[in-house]
């Protein structure tokens, strides 16, 4: 008889703004119990989502399950990096955006489906320093409306695209200092997004040619944004085409050294992190295992 597996589901009851009171029903319900049983744990804190992270690594599941978003999948995904343990994710966030990206469902019963399937794939991750992203490591306006939402006290899209509105007309351009490939340059920037996966969320393509598993950062460097042309740039955003615009220049590269003139936040997929002005970004190939769809 095969010996069963085991899934530790580890949920952020805060992350989004969707409920999580039914999480447990619908685990029930649709995981397959006669091949996997569960347990459930959750958040109090970031801190508390590593510390579980880490005892659940130490009971050796056959995979974990970051129920959430991009923050708290960051958190968890980073304590799983270059180990064999797979991780699942539900989607609960208020963009998505690396579950969007992989195409993994936004409805939980798919998505709790999905993980029945058990069909695994790699993707690269990322270091800024000493912290680990799967998505998307964004220096100026990204960070500084990041920091604002987090303020915020309500989740949700309207909640950022309203903080980004308020925002807009009083943010300075910063300018950053690009070593990598052996050459150096120099660029002001509204934002500047160091990107291993395509999107932020919600479908907003800030790299449209990213991809997870290509072995080098896509990096977005957008130079200006103000009332004239920030209609325009936000089709381009949300079409797919900003790679292509006037006002983007684009590097690949799969280590890179930032340098800005203060420290500052950057944003690590969703979340602001504060940061000295020196960062050194690295790729690291194939380090994550996901439970995925099928290509």
């Amino acid at each position: 008889m095969a010996q069963e597996k085991k899934i530790i589901f580890i949920i952020n009851p805060i992350s989004g703004i969707r409920s999580k009171k039914n999480i447990p029903e619908l685990i029930e319900k649709h995981l397959d119990t006669t091949k996997f049983s569960y347990e459930i744990a959750y958040t109090k804190s970031s801190e508390h989502a590593v510390e579980l992270t880490k005892n659940a690594i130490q009971k050796q599941p056959n995979k974990i399950v970051a129920v959430g978003g991009d923050g708290t999948i960051n958190l968890i995904a980073g304590e799983l990096v270059q180990t064999e343990i797979p991780l699942a994710i539900l989607p609960l966030g208020s963009g998505n955006g690396l579950a969007r990206a992989l195409r993994i469902p936004l409805d939980l019963k798919k998505a709790i489906e999905l993980i029945n399937l058990e069909h695994t794939g790699y993707i690269d991750t990322g270091i800024a320093n000493s912290v680990k992203f799967m998505n998307v490591c964004g220096f100026g306006f990204d960070a500084h409306v990041s920091s604002k939402f987090a303020e915020a006290g309500t989740r949700g899209f309207k909640t950022y695209a309203k903080v980004s509105l308020q925002e807009l007309s009083s943010y300075q351009l910063k300018k950053y200092q690009l070593s990598f490939s052996e050459k150096q340059v120099t660029e002001t920037a509204f934002i500047l997004a160091i990107c291993n996966g395509p999107q932020y969320g919600n479908n907003a393509y800030i790299a449209p040619l990213a991809e997870f598993n290509d072995g080098l950062f896509d990096i977005t460097v957008l130079k200006k944004v103000s009332w004239k042309n920030a209609i325009g740039l936000s089709k381009d955003l949300f079409m797919r085409t900003l790679h292509q615009s006037k006002l983007v220049t684009n590097y690949r590269t799969d280590e890179i050294i930032i340098e800005q003139e203060n420290a500052a936040y950057v944003n690590i997929d969703g979340e602001p992190i504060w940061f000295e002005p020196k960062v050194h970004i690295k790729l690291i190939r194939n380090s994550l295992k996901l439970i995925l769809p099928k290509p």
